[in-house]
């Protein structure tokens, strides 16, 4: 199946320097595993915040569908 893979913050960084990308995937897969297939080990990154599915936040190993829109925050700071 195919999905796009947004990300935001400085997360672009592992996309060099874009923000989205389609990626085929297999039935069934996590958003984890998704992350993974494009090169992106979460559990890896510090400023790691959050995802979404279709604009709803979810766990990180919730399932995907065809057609779906992964996006992955970073973790916002400031002052």
């Amino acid at each position: 199946m195919i999905i796009k893979i947004a990300l935001r913050g400085t997360l672009t960084k592992f996309f060099d320097g874009q923000k989205e990308r389609m990626i085929e995937v297999p039935d069934g897969c996590t958003a984890e595993e998704a992350l993974r297939l494009a090169g992106i080990d979460w559990t890896k990154i510090d400023n790691f915040g959050f995802v979404a599915i279709n604009g709803m936040r979810v766990m990180i190993y919730d399932k995907l569908k065809d057609g779906d829109e992964l996006k992955a925050y970073s973790k916002v700071s400031g002052g």
